[in-house]
């Protein structure tokens, strides 16, 4: 007589630690690996690019300009000549407002060296309003004047500090900005003069 023993069903377990998980899971542990890893360098990308413009914006860009004032320096140009026309009438201007010629020539140039540039700009005795002078390069102003009062000229002013360190020999294309300011009051006009010029730059 034999008797049979059943047979115990194997029990489903899972994988103990050190054993290898399915090939299913694997692939997917690996997929979220790489997405983990692409996210990673993906944000430390945009954090080098931040830096890197940072540190260009502290340190090197372009941050030399000058700011008209709103009242009229209180020191005349250093440079300033008197034409000798006295004899001109002043010229009519409304209540509040003002009037004024102007004499200059468009060519400038500028002696690095000397950190001088020579030019020619007057503001004649017929003018109501006094005024200053920039020379303006590519957006920054390399030059800007005392005050000139009606009746004075110039033929030489001096860069502004920086401005040779900037410049180069060769041939520019600048303008000449012009500010006025009342007499009596030094307050600033709402209005002002762009006038081109051809700037040669010389060592």
């Amino acid at each position: 007589m034999s008797i049979e023993k059943p047979i115990p069903e194997e029990k489903a377990r899972t994988p103990n630690a050190g054993e290898n998980p399915p090939a299913g899971s694997a692939g997917k542990k690996d997929k979220k690996d790489r997405r983990k890893m692409l996210v990673i360098l993906l944000l430390l990308l945009i954090t080098l690019i931040a830096v890197g413009i940072t540190i260009w914006a502290v340190f090197f860009r372009d941050t030399k300009t000058t700011l008209a004032p709103d009242y009229a320096p209180q020191e005349t140009e250093e440079y300033a000549e008197v034409i000798g026309d006295d004899d001109d009438e002043k010229l009519e201007a409304s209540d509040g407002g003002g009037a004024v010629s102007l004499s200059y020539s468009t060519v400038v140039t500028i002696d690095l060296s000397e950190k001088t540039a020579s030019l020619y700009f007057a503001n004649p005795s017929k003018s109501t309003q006094d005024m200053v002078l920039q020379l303006v390069i590519q957006d920054t102003v390399v030059i800007q004047s005392g005050l000139l009062t009606p009746g004075n000229q110039v033929s030489t002013l001096s860069l502004l500090d920086g401005a040779a360190d900037i410049l180069e020999e060769g041939g520019y294309d600048g303008e000449f900005i012009v500010l006025y300011y009342d007499p009596d009051s030094g307050e600033k006009a709402v209005v002002n003069t762009e006038i081109p010029v051809t700037i040669t730059v010389k060592e």
